[in-house]
């Protein structure tokens, strides 16, 4: 069954490029199905006929066999339009020669030749021309007399099977087309639907340039015109030093973030997933928070197995524990714990992020991975751009995993991000758990 299906599609994607639009696509492969739907059925009604001593009939069905191959070469050789051309006038001529000497029922044929040529021309002069063809030559048949005896004409049983084969082209060519419309449409709504996001997404990027880029540079600035100055004696000089140091580095980080979602929401450019050991990845990650955490005097407990792998992007995967770990020192109280652990299942390796920090309503925590915050500040004025997580978000569903969020006001949060499991054969699992500060 497989082959058939294999050798049918071969057949029916004859002269087919990947460059071609949409419709002419399913032009040529319509295109191809008429010659192959005409091909058997003429080469049989061939040979029926010799037996039946209709041997001009017989001619006729060869004749249209042999051109409905010619149509397949003609696609073949990427001559698309000779080959619509061909298909269209030869099946005309033909069904009108068997109605008219025959009685075969040709006539109903006639109609679907004139519904594909509207379906494979945009042209409407040729629509009226065939569409004239039709009507003259309908009108012939009716009007004209007999050519051939009674004796030659087919059997009642043929007719009816001629007839039933025109309705069911007709009826299979309408919907044929209609599918395309159909997908047409999905298409249009799919890229209507990305050109949204895809504002949506300027604008948030807009609103986070004027309000959480562009202001805290200019206190930035303020700040380098007084120390310039000299108006801060060297006391006050050195804690303005430091909230210094700690805008630009949050800054810095902000505007790497900013950069990292506008590139990561380029279409066509696809991340390539590959086995990332979490552990010794976490640890190189919280040593640049060792600042903050000293600073904030807190606990850090790592207690991941060794060797535990995930299948993500190595960049995205930094950028999402980044952010994280970020959020759980910014919203720690002093002296605080942080903890971060795993789970696994069959699907996922959660990776969880707990603090003991302030919390969130779970009114705002539905909403938090969903919607671009407004800049909050942490337990030391810490501040923050309120993009980190919707980044987040972005970033794992790209590496087919999940996020969710338990949180308790003035308790804390558990952040965790689930991803692709994956195993290691002889890589033995070794729990082992670190404290630092």
């Amino acid at each position: 069954m497989n082959y058939i299906q294999r050798y049918w599609n071969i057949l029916k994607d004859i002269g087919t490029r990947p460059d071609m639009s949409y419709v002419n696509l399913k032009r040529i492969q319509m295109v191809n199905l008429i010659a192959i739907l005409c091909l058997l059925p003429t080469l049989c009604f061939f040979i029926l006929n010799i037996i039946d001593q209709r041997y001009l009939l017989s001619m006729i069905n060869l004749s249209n066999t042999i051109c409905s191959i010619s149509v397949l070469f003609l696609q073949y050789d990427g001559k698309h339009n000779f080959a619509k051309a061909m298909l269209l006038i030869s099946n005309f001529l033909f069904f009108l020669l068997g109605a008219m000497l025959f009685k075969n029922g040709g006539e109903y044929f006639l109609l679907c030749t004139l519904i594909a040529s509207m379906l494979l021309y945009d042209d409407r002069r040729i629509h009226i021309v065939f569409c004239l063809a039709t009507t003259a030559s309908i009108a012939l048949l009716y009007f004209s007399p007999a050519i051939v005896p009674v004796a030659q004409r087919v059997p009642k049983l043929r007719l009816i099977f001629n007839i039933s084969n025109a309705l069911a082209f007709i009826v299979i060519a309408v919907n044929f087309f209609l599918q395309i419309i159909y997908n047409n449409m999905k298409k249009i709504e799919e890229q209507r639907r990305k050109l949204e996001s895809m504002n949506r997404d300027k604008e948030k990027i807009f609103s986070i340039v004027a309000h959480d880029i562009k202001s805290p540079f200019a206190n930035l600035e303020s700040l380098v015109l007084m120390l310039r100055d000299q108006i801060l004696n060297n006391n006050i000089a050195k804690e303005y030093i430091h909230q210094l140091y700690q805008q630009i580095v949050h800054q810095n980080q902000a505007l790497d973030d900013f950069l990292q979602w506008g590139s990561s929401s380029m279409r066509g450019i696809t991340s390539p997933a590959t086995l990332i050991v979490i552990e010794p990845l976490i640890r190189d990650i919280m040593l640049l928070f060792a600042d903050q955490i000293q600073t904030k005097q807190l606990k850090i407990e790592i207690e991941i197995p060794q060797g535990t792998y995930i299948l993500a992007n190595r960049d995205h995967m930094i950028i999402i524990l980044r952010n994280l770990i970020s959020n759980a020192i910014k919203f720690s109280y002093v002296a605080g714990k942080i903890s971060i652990y795993c789970s696994k299942d069959e699907t996922y390796t959660r990776i969880h992020i707990q603090d003991e920090g302030i919390g969130i309503n779970p009114s705002k925590s539905a909403l938090l991975f969903n919607v671009i915050q407004r800049k909050s500040f942490g337990t030391e004025d810490e501040p923050g751009s309120g993009l980190g997580l919707v980044l987040c978000k972005d970033l794992i569903e790209r590496n087919k995993g999940v996020v969710d969020i338990q949180s308790i006001p003035n308790k804390g949060s558990i952040f965790t991000v689930g991803l692709p499991s994956h195993t290691v054969k002889d890589n033995p699992l070794k729990k082992e758990a670190q404290t630092c500060c």
